[in-house]
């Protein structure tokens, strides 16, 4: 079994590039100070102990780096040592520069260029000495280097973590999209097939009630349940073909008329519900996304009041107030205990499509019946979805 590899650290490639250029310079003085011309400057020995000290210091950035940077500039300025070793300084201001915050790192860069001016023109430090200027400059440059890559490291990062936050936004998006679908077609799936099940369910008792008694209502009855079992099966299929397309795909709804609701308030008078309504014209002042949820209301509504019911209820639609109708249907509890139990996803439904409008829903006992209210508007807003009607 094999272990996991620790992830590899990549090395900075810009303070390798910073140690090379003070080591370099250091080896080019140590060779001076042994066999070139400025073999046993006590100035050069200092610089190559100073130098070295600095660059072990710059592995964790420390302060103390840009002291000796600045030791460095003013030693330099005072007692040239040989021409490579003046950028031992200026690397390691580089690297002090390259991970510290902005303020220390022009706080070190302006104490080199100071201490290079004040080696050259402070008469009680000895005056004298030349390359005050382009150490300076060397300053200058180090410490923008070093800040610019900084800038940079902290762009590539905010950038990443900007890439993250988005792709996590979209990730989110998606999941819940995938929920907001999978709860429209449960209850797609609940309105339209509770329906006519319950009608399956009535007819069956009918023509099982009548098979000897009167063979032709039991044959009406099996016919009635042969038209409810198509349309079940009709509804699953454009269920089945929205779920098995390859693409998310939108299935308009047909607008709700008039024809419409006879027709279904006709298959629950069929099955034995007294519906008594009133204001019933004022539905087709909704828009027609609320049109198809009123329509949907009234199905889920009266499946209850058939299962649950004394067999009447009751439908009152008020004229539009403030871009609100007023939706409500109403039916009576039996004396005895009903056996029919359901589960509460058609309340549930409703309640969630007359929110998604931007509406409201009320449903619970009143006095001797159960009444369900609902307002939905007379504008439906864009954003709302009523698919697989």
């Amino acid at each position: 079994m094999s272990k996991e590899r620790p992830p590899v650290r990549r090395m900075d490639p810009w303070a390798v590039w910073g140690v090379l250029a003070a080591a370099v310079s250091l080896i080019v003085g140590a060779v001076s100070a042994v066999a070139g011309e400025h073999a046993g400057s006590t100035t050069l020995w200092i610089i190559l102990g100073l130098g070295t000290a600095g660059l072990a210091l710059s592995a964790r950035a420390s302060i103390l780096t840009a002291v000796v940077a600045v030791l460095l500039a003013a030693l330099e300025v005072r007692d040239p040592a040989p021409w490579g070793t003046w950028a031992v300084g200026g690397a390691l201001l580089f690297l002090f520069a390259l991970r510290r915050p902005r303020f220390d790192a022009v706080a070190a860069g302006v104490a080199f260029a100071g201490a290079a001016m004040a080696a050259v023109y402070v008469p009680w430090l000895g005056g004298g000495g030349s390359g005050a200027f382009g150490l300076i400059a060397l300053a200058a440059a180090m410490v923008g280097v070093g800040q610019w890559v900084q800038a940079q490291r902290r762009y590539v990062v905010a950038e990443v973590g900007r890439r993250r936050q988005e792709t996590e936004r979209r990730r989110e998006e998606v999941a819940r999209h995938v929920a907001e679908e999978r709860l429209r077609i449960a209850r797609e799936l609940h309105d339209s097939v509770a329906h006519h099940l319950a009608v399956v369910s009535v007819h069956t008792n009918v023509a099982r009630a009548n098979l000897l008694r009167s063979p032709q209502v039991a044959e009406r009855a099996l016919d009635d349940v042969q038209v409810a079992t198509q349309s079940v099966l009709e509804e699953l299929g454009v269920v089945l073909n929205v779920l098995r397309a390859s693409e998310p795909e939108v299935v308009p709804s047909t607008p709700v008329d008039a024809g419409m609701i006879d027709e279904l308030l006709g298959s629950f008078e069929g099955i034995g519900l007294r519906i008594r309504t009133e204001g019933l014209d004022h539905l087709f002042t909704l828009a027609p996304v609320a049109r198809t949820a009123a329509q949907r209301l009234l199905q889920e509504a009266l499946t209850n009041a058939q299962r649950h019911g004394d067999g009447t209820a009751q439908i009152v639609v008020g004229a539009p107030v403030n871009g609100y109708v007023t939706l409500s249907i109403r039916n009576g509890r039996p004396a005895h205990a009903t056996t029919s139990a359901g589960n509460g996803l058609g309340l549930v439904g409703m309640e969630e499509r007359v929110h998604l409008l931007g509406g409201t829903f009320q449903a619970g006992p009143e006095g001797d019946g159960f009444t369900v209210t609902a307002q939905l508007p007379a504008t439906a807003p864009r954003s709302a979805k009523e698919t697989l009607a």
